[in-house]
């Protein structure tokens, strides 16, 4: 009923990589003091800012700090010390790569900076004076000895004073480099370099390096390293381009096979080739994506599906980085997957990643959030959450409407999901509605034979049905059969849900060989095209161990409610929700035949699965609550039958109001442990507010209406029994016998439809003890009736078995009192009949 998208952007959702932790210090600067190195000390207090982490407080008394990251960088937004200032003040706010090596943040107070700089400024600027006088001295010298012209001799000087112009810019430049660099970070080569420099001793510095061999054929060796390089990788890439063309090739054969299979409804074949696709290119987030949605939809194996979905987000995040929409996207679909699983909390939590990754990028009301709101509706809706689905599901259709056209078939989806809450809420106005605008925007948007408008048609099918219009339903569901196989056709899984809805209907119609037909015919499709082992052949067993229960064929219905308890199982594990489902129907059948020691302990399985999968507080819950109380009413355990009850009636009300029909069947349920008990009264009390309900929800006309009126009423005869006030209560009831189907006595001889009962045995209309006694008193033995029909009375007699439904009737004392005459009449007639 309900639609949860998985995005499909060109890439899948897959678990989170492995969070990494990037180790950190904030210190004071390493310095060179008189050749020696003086490290830098910590400074706990420090504040550091991480985009998307929030703010790490730096507390260990060496400075450091850690935290997590996702993905290969992330950026530091500030840091912060009392005191202190940056001494780098390019370094915030700047992303960085993660690496194995610590960051350091290094801080002075502004004091100390200002002196660190001042301090190199002054060496570097006696050095370049030194540096000026020496070569102020060599040219003297060169022209004192003839060597140079004094023309030669005052140009040179002028270029030497006015290189020392621009000299200042250079000096503050270096002065700067010194007074930031941390020898903490450097080996102890480069510190003795640096501080070479630093201190004008240049000659040194340059026997240092030197040292090291000569760097200009090192640089020429790695210059012919890196042409020899770029020479095999010119090999490699041309071997890449060929590479990557047969990987195009094979890749578009496995998926012509893929399709070939798919066709032939042969999907473990087809996944088989997607799969080798898939393991072509493993850094194709696409092929990733595309074989965990087959795993996930068609073969429903989503362990296999998330480890495609793994490998896709790690590659998504290598390449798009960890906040992209891409990302965003993953989470979603790794929700779904988990959602699928029925493992809610797991599902909720990538979901919300999802929401608050989209919200961050493209803001609060932007389209692409639609699809997580739409989904948390979706896992809220089957967690029988209502209202928090609700209003997911209207904050979708509100964004949507905004950025799309009326007739989006993306807003027919949110209708329908919003007739869906309103149908598991009994408010079937609002959920025809609902369906009606979602079919009629798909019609006109779609065509009028989309798959599409098929689902709308089978959901607007089933509210008929629940409302009792059963012609529409009918109509509504084979609309949706026709388009079904006219698009998708005879053997596509669809049509299987197509036949499922029939079934279901004329089960409701009574008609079980009709419905196990349809059930049956639905199976094979599922079957055939998901293989035998699939969850979906779990709901056609499921299906059919129902009808074979209501038949009476316990052993039968047993059998297929295993099948389904071995799939599930096998699927999702044992504590997935439907597992419960097939507890709670297996425990069904044990109550019907009897075994109610059985029946409790299967349905105490399908309580703790629910329980520990939704919570106390969900309607599965009070199934089981209500199914326990059943037993232990047939029991005659009155006590706990209504303890039982009670709770799962407080857990409906406050899940789905108290006026949904779940409630009425409740209070009916309650009103029968009473009347078992004797207690008329509040038996009554109890029916009449199931009624109350049941007439707002489906009409007074609506056959549930109509057979807890006869409940009611029969409730009503016995307590004027009992009270002695039958002839009171008579003057506006009648008692009726109404002719069961099939080859029954009655039938043989003749009867058909309802008849006035006006005798049974030594019974009659007057009466003061109660027919449902005497009916009980004569099972098994000859009795004789006397029946009224259309103004004719006939009599009867049975050896055994009549055949005939007993119930009371309300009438108007003007029909009672016409029935009464007849009967007197009949009476008197008779009478004289005997006496001649």
């Amino acid at each position: 009923m309900k639609k949860i998208f998985l995005f499909s952007l060109c890439l899948c959702m897959a678990n989170l990589v492995s969070a990494q932790t990037q180790q950190g210090y904030v210190k004071t600067r390493g310095r060179m003091v008189n050749g020696r190195h003086v490290s830098g000390v910590g400074l706990p207090g420090a504040t550091v800012t991480i985009q998307g982490k929030g703010t790490v407080a730096v507390q260990k008394r060496d400075g450091a700090f850690s935290f997590p990251i996702l993905g290969e960088t992330y950026m530091v937004e500030s840091v912060q010390k009392k005191d202190y200032q940056l001494v780098d003040v390019d370094a915030v706010p700047k992303h960085y790569r993660y690496s194995s090596n610590p960051l350091y943040l290094v801080m002075e107070k502004p004091e100390q900076q200002t002196e660190d700089r001042l301090a190199a400024e002054y060496k570097i600027r006696r050095t370049l004076t030194r540096q000026l006088q020496e070569r102020e001295d060599e040219l003297a010298s060169l022209k004192e000895q003839n060597r140079i012209t004094l023309e030669e001799y005052q140009k040179n000087m002028q270029k030497l004073y006015k290189d020392q112009e621009n000299d200042e810019k250079l000096i503050s430049d270096m002065a700067k480099r010194y007074s930031e660099i941390d020898y903490d970070q450097l080996d102890e080569f480069y510190r003795q370099v640096s501080y070479c420099i630093e201190q004008g001793e240049l000659i040194r510095a340059d026997s240092l390096l030197r040292s090291r061999g000569d760097v200009n054929s090192q640089v020429e060796a790695e210059l012919q390293k890196g042409r020899a390089i770029q020479e095999e990788k010119e090999r490699v890439r041309q071997a890449e381009a060929v590479h990557e063309h047969d990987v195009e090739e094979l890749a578009n054969r496995c998926y012509g096979y893929y399709e070939t299979f798919l066709a032939q409804y042969q999907n473990d074949s087809a996944a088989h080739y997607l799969e080798l696709r898939a393991r072509l290119d493993t850094t194709n987030v696409e092929w990733q994506n595309e074989v965990g949605h087959f795993f996930s939809d068609y073969l429903a194996d989503y362990n296999r599906a998330l480890i495609f979905y793994e490998q896709g987000l790690r590659q998504a995040q290598l390449q798009f980085g960890i906040e992209d929409k891409w990302v965003a996207n993953f989470y979603n679909n790794i929700g779904s997957v988990y959602f699928y699983q029925g493992d809610y909390a797991k599902a909720l939590e990538y979901i919300q990643n999802s929401l608050g990754l989209l919200k961050e990028i493209f803001g609060p009301e932007h389209l692409n959030l639609a699809e997580s709101y739409n989904n948390l509706g979706a896992l809220y809706d089957s967690q029988g959450d209502y209202k928090k689905a609700l209003d997911y599901y209207q904050k979708s259709i509100f964004i949507r409407k905004k950025f799309l056209d009326i007739e989006n078939p993306d807003i027919a989806d949110g209708y329908n999901n919003l007739g869906g809450i309103y149908h598991h809420l009994a408010d079937y106005a609002k959920a025809l509605e609902y369906y009606e605008k979602s079919l009629t925007i798909r019609e006109a948007s779609l065509g009028l034979e989309h798959p599409d408008v098929a689902s709308s048609y089978g959901n607007i099918g089933l509210v008929y049905e629940q409302m009792g219009n059963y012609t529409k339903a009918l109509e509504c569901y084979q609309k949706a059969l026709n388009i079904r196989e006219k698009v998708l056709g005879v053997e596509h899984p669809a049509v299987a849900s197509s036949y499922n809805s029939l079934g279901s209907f004329y089960f409701t119609q009574k008609e079980y060989e009709k419905a196990l037909d349809y059930y049956q015919k639905g199976l094979n499709i599922r079957g055939k095209v998901f293989g035998l082992g699939h969850p979906k052949l779990a709901i056609s067993y499921n299906n059919m161990g129902t009808i074979y229960d209501y038949q009476k064929k316990h052993a039968v219905a047993l059998e297929y409610f295993r099948k389904v308890l071995i799939i599930w199982e096998k699927n999702f594990g044992p504590d997935y929700p439907d597992v419960a489902t097939a507890y709670n129907n297996m425990g069904l059948v044990y109550e019907h035949q009897g075994d109610y020691a059985k029946a409790i302990e299967y349905y105490q399985k399908a309580f703790t699965i629910w329980v520990n999968a939704f919570g106390s507080d969900h309607p599965d819950v009070a199934t089981a609550y209500n199914n326990m109380g059943l037993v232990y009413d047939h029991m005659s355990d009155y006590d706990k039958a209504l303890e039982n009850l009670q709770k799962a009636l407080t857990i409906n009300e406050k899940m789905l109001g108290s006026k949904h029909p779940d409630i009425a069947i409740i209070y009916s349920n309650i009103a029968s442990v009473y009347n078992h008990q004797g207690d008329k009264t509040k038996a009554l009390e109890y029916y009449y507010k199931a009624l109350s309900i049941r007439e707002e929800a489906f009409g007074v006309e609506h056959p549930i209406v109509q057979n807890l009126r006869k409940i009611i009423i029969n409730v009503e005869y016995m307590q004027a029994v009992e009270a002695k006030k039958i002839k009171s209560y008579n003057k506006e009831h009648c008692v009726t016998a109404t002719i069961a189907e099939g080859d029954t006595p009655a039938k043989q001889q003749g009867l058909s439809g309802e008849y006035v009962l006006l005798e049974f045995a030594d019974w009659n209309q007057d009466s003061e003890t109660s027919l449902f006694e005497k009916n009980e008193a004569l099972r098994g033995q000859p009795k004789d009736i006397l029946v009224l029909k259309d103004g004719v009375v006939t009599q009867h007699h049975f050896e055994n078995v009549i055949g005939a439904l007993f119930n009371v009737k309300h009438v108007s004392r003007e029909e009672k009192q016409y029935i009464d005459k007849i009967y007197k009449t009949w009476k008197k007639e008779y009478q004289k009949g005997k006496k001649k």
